[in-house]
């Protein structure tokens, strides 16, 4: 079976839906686990909402780790869980995954993610996002970091059973957090189109999703509406649906450097990297497309992008610039050290496997001068973070 002939997950949406998650989910039945931060548990009142007995996971981070991962495993365990319920934003939704997936012993968990090991499947799992943006609600995927690397659970067994998409959960979201989930959404959407991998199923699903996201980006007022998050919360299940298929490539392999060195939020960091790929990717002739690649579908999939972010007289790369800045965030990130903290980055990001489904051969030395460009010099992160100028990286 190909991957866009597996099922895909099912989805009901709509604004209130969350109301009905006993009914819908099935809680009340002997074991459930409810992974939730902290900050959503209080936010949306989860505590009171949950029939008695439910147990609730919080003991994860923003970009959660691998032992975090296998402490939600061992929560699931420990309370004999046949249904877990991730509430929350990407890695709210991740931990829930890896809880549902993965053994509680620590070797056994790593043969998962390994791959040497299949993961379980023993116990429903329902996903509630609280953000736009991840799409992971219908993804196969979970994303974890051991140290600094990022590590992926990918298997059809790590999809959830159902997902809820509530707007009314994003209403709250704060402008800054909702436009850096917002592309993430932009970012799937790009990179699912002009992926090696594209089918014509996840074309359509990422055309959908960029006729939704853009408009928004780019004519939105300062906090946006509810109409507004409507529509972001279907761009972001169906660009995710577009990357189920896919994957992503590596404006994504190279962001998650940026989030852990330097606290970039992740779907501004995966932004930031597309000023500077999609121009290589519009601009690449047949020498620089990968010999198992078809020039035409890169020149069809520019077209595509270039229609529907109205590029005109622009490259792609000073469009995605322009919804950066009209958004009010930044498309570049000074940092001390930069010229070596860009070589760390472009190590770290070109070791990932989702970099094989970009559509251009990378040139190492041009995708570093690419990178610099990205991190000029100037006051570290932390120092910023004390003046309250860098959001910390978070999904929630």
């Amino acid at each position: 079976m190909t991957a866009a002939a597996e099922p895909s997950v099912p989805v009901i949406a709509g604004r209130g839906v969350s109301g009905r998650l006993a009914e819908l989910a099935g809680l009340g039945w002997a074991g459930t686990l409810v992974v939730a931060s902290r900050g959503t548990v209080r936010r949306l009142g989860l505590a009171r909402r949950l029939p008695p007995g439910t147990r609730v996971f919080s003991g994860f981070r923003p970009n959660p780790t691998f032992d975090e991962a296998v402490a939600a495993a061992g929560a699931r365990a420990d309370c004999g869980a046949t249904l877990v319920v991730g509430v929350g934003g990407g890695s709210s939704l991740d931990i829930a995954k890896a809880a549902r997936a993965l053994p509680p012993e620590p070797s056994a968990a790593a043969e998962v993610l390994e791959g040497r090991r299949a993961p379980l499947d023993g116990a429903r799992l329902v996903l509630v996002p609280t953000t736009a943006g991840s799409g992971s609600e219908v993804t196969r995927f979970a994303t974890l970091y051991r140290g600094n690397r990022k590590v992926s659970l990918d298997d059809a067994a790590v999809r959830a059973d159902v997902a809820l998409v509530d707007p009314a959960l994003t209403d709250s979201c704060a402008p800054a957090l909702t436009w850096s989930c917002a592309f993430d959404t932009l970012a799937h959407a790009v990179e699912s189109l002009w992926s090696i991998r594209a089918t014509e199923r996840s074309r359509d699903l990422a055309e959908a999703a960029l006729g939704k996201v853009i408009p928004i980006l780019r004519d939105a007022g300062e906090v946006p509406t509810a109409a507004e998050r409507d529509l972001l919360c279907e761009a972001a299940t169906l660009a995710g649906r577009a990357i189920d298929i896919t994957r992503t490539t590596a404006a994504h392999a190279l962001a998650y450097p940026l989030t852990v060195h330097l606290g970039v939020p992740h779907g501004l960091a995966c932004a930031m990297h597309l000023t500077w790929l999609a121009p290589m990717v519009e601009r690449a002739g047949p020498a620089e497309i990968p010999d198992h690649h078809d020039p035409a579908a890169v020149a069809a999939a520019v077209a595509t992008l270039r229609r529907l972010l109205r590029a005109g007289e622009r490259d792609l790369g000073a469009t995605i610039r322009s919804l950066i800045t009209a958004r009010g965030l930044p498309a570049e990130r000074r940092a001390e050290g930069a010229p070596g903290l860009a070589g760390v980055v472009v190590e770290e990001g070109l070791a990932s496997n989702r970099v094989s489904g970009t559509p251009v051969v990378l040139d190492r030395a041009r995708v570093r001068a690419a990178v610099e460009g990205l991190l000029p010099a100037g006051s570290s992160a932390a120092d910023r973070r004390r003046k309250g100028d860098v959001p910390c990286a978070t999904t929630e």
